[in-house]
């Protein structure tokens, strides 16, 4: 929640695409029930719909295996920032470049994953993670260097630099 609304205001603000809203960074475009649903919430009284829309449709009961919370933290922001597949995917190939026997890289959620994420480091691994995001979050700029304003740098962070770093 600090990346998608620091302050707990619950307020309907502006987003992307041109014509989207967001509260707590639940996009109407993207999830237009859900939206809808919480937006007809008093604004003081929307804190506990917005915790079960994040639990519900991206806290994956896996996460919940992790040994590591910070590790499950930054995978779930991910989520919530990238899409779970790209989110897993990118958690995956940190995993294969720490364990000695790689895991397929598929974007699934399994006991694999779990075991070969649990049997890290937790600090290696996240550090493998955050370079991971940061790599793709280049690549989209990359492709549409018009978005280089939401990656930031370590002196002026964009909202992508922020959430690659944590």
């Amino acid at each position: 929640m600090d990346n998608e609304d620091r302050g707990r205001q619950y307020k309907m603000v502006p987003d992307a695409p041109p014509g989207a809203f967001a509260i707590s960074g639940i996009n109407s475009v993207a999830y237009p029930s859900q939206f809808a649903a919480i937006n007809t919430i008093p604004q003081p009284q929307r804190g506990s719909a917005v915790q079960s829309f994040y639990q519900t449709e991206f806290w994956n009961t896996w996460f919940t295996q992790l040994l590591s919370d910070d590790l499950a933290k930054r995978v779930f922001d991910s989520a919530v920032n990238m899409g779970p597949g790209t989110a897993v995917k990118l958690l995956q190939q940190a995993i294969n470049e720490i364990v000695t026997t790689p895991i397929v890289v598929d974007g699934g959620w399994g006991p694999n994953t779990v075991a070969s994420a649990n049997s890290c480091v937790p600090i290696a691994l996240i550090g493998r993670l955050q370079q991971a995001r940061l790599a793709h979050y280049q690549a989209i700029v990359d492709r549409n260097p018009a978005d280089a304003q939401y990656l930031g740098t370590a002196e002026h962070p964009g909202p992508w630099w922020t959430r690659a770093t944590q």
